[in-house]
């Protein structure tokens, strides 16, 4: 068995455990017997049970990564890709069982562990960087120093939707929530790019002028 393989047998047998267990139930010892693995072959793979979490986060969630790869594949179009995204992101909204883990995991960098802050921090980097391009891509524009922000903005909607479901204090109907996020994807995001020369509203902002 090789890395690759290894890990992903890992991975599973952590995603069932999480389903059924909850986060704070779930061991390595746990997941090596799911897994029919030793202890031992799992800390070969993972130092700690946060870097294993971690990565069982990372392969539910990999939105941008995966609509990246379809975006490059031969006669990729534009409108399927969009039509991807926003059924990427209703799923993300709808199925929330990664919820529990990622803000467990967040709460964790939160107080100290610096190397979970430091691929959150990669992770976020390069969803930011993704999410820009695929602006570019489904809406025909050129790359813009305004994209990343909006790509930002993009991406914590969505961990804020999560967060207020987790907490179960999420005030509308999920579905509707997220049919107005795509619907917002796909009409503001392509206008507030067209119209970026003549947005300048707040620019004494910048200067700290009240």
């Amino acid at each position: 068995m090789n890395n690759n393989e290894g890990k992903l047998k890992i991975i599973e047998a952590a995603q069932r455990l999480i389903t059924r267990l909850g986060v704070e139930k779930t061991s390595m010892r746990h997941i090596a017997e799911e897994a029919g693995m030793t202890t031992g072959a799992i800390y070969y793979y993972y130092k700690s049970k946060e870097e294993l979490l971690y990565d069982v986060m990372d392969y539910n969630s990999a939105i941008t990564a995966d609509i990246i790869k379809m975006r490059a594949a031969p006669g990729a179009k534009p409108e399927e890709v969009l039509d991807e995204i926003a059924r990427r992101v209703t799923y993300r909204l709808k199925n929330n069982s990664n919820q529990n883990l990622r803000f467990y995991l967040a709460s964790q960098a939160a107080m100290g562990d610096q190397g979970l802050r430091e691929r959150f921090a990669s992770n976020y980097a390069q969803q930011m960087q993704r999410t820009a391009e695929l602006f570019n891509f489904v809406f025909g524009t050129q790359p813009q120093p305004q994209d990343l922000p909006l790509a930002l903005l993009m991406v914590a909607a969505l961990d804020g939707i999560n967060l207020q479901q987790f907490m179960g204090a999420l005030p509308l109907d999920i579905n509707e929530v997220a049919r107005i996020y795509n619907e917002f994807f796909a009409f503001a995001v392509p206008l507030f790019q067209a119209h970026l020369n003549e947005i300048h509203r707040f620019d004494a902002l910048q200067t700290g002028q009240p």
